[in-house]
């Protein structure tokens, strides 16, 4: 693959996760919900769970504005770390989350590793969510 499609495709990740960090922050799980595609799995040290259907993901990320609120977080944006192309549809991608307060000071982070699939209209969507510990 040429490296002019590798930067195309990054860049299309990239894009990904800034439309994902704007909606969490703003609290649109409307639109977090429509970026994965179902099953979906979350797995970290506190569990596991699997997402069966889109309405789940919407239920989750409602509260997420007034969870980012509570802790002092006014915005975030994903600094993608590392893209691992599996293949045409699949790529693993490390983000770290900085957690700004309203003055712009880091409050906290958190890092996650997603796996995300090409869905069959071509779209990038979350099939895999593996949180990591700090």
């Amino acid at each position: 693959m040429t490296t002019a499609t590798n930067q195309g495709r990054d860049q299309e990740v990239d894009a990904f996760f800034t439309i994902l960090g704007h909606a969490l922050v703003e609290g649109d799980s409307l639109t977090v919900a429509t970026l994965y595609e179902t099953p979906a799995l979350l797995l970290a040290d506190t569990g596991v769970q699997a997402i069966a259907r889109r309405e789940e993901v919407e239920r989750f990320f409602a509260g997420s504005r007034a969870r980012y609120t509570d802790r002092g977080v006014a915005s975030t944006r994903a600094d993608v770390e590392e893209r691992e192309w599996l293949g045409e549809r699949v790529v693993l991608v490390r983000v770290r989350w900085p957690y700004h307060d309203s003055y712009g000071r880091e409050v906290g982070n958190e890092r996650s590793t997603y796996a995300l699939r090409r869905d069959d209209e071509g779209a990038l969507r979350i099939r895999a969510v593996l949180a990591h510990n700090e």
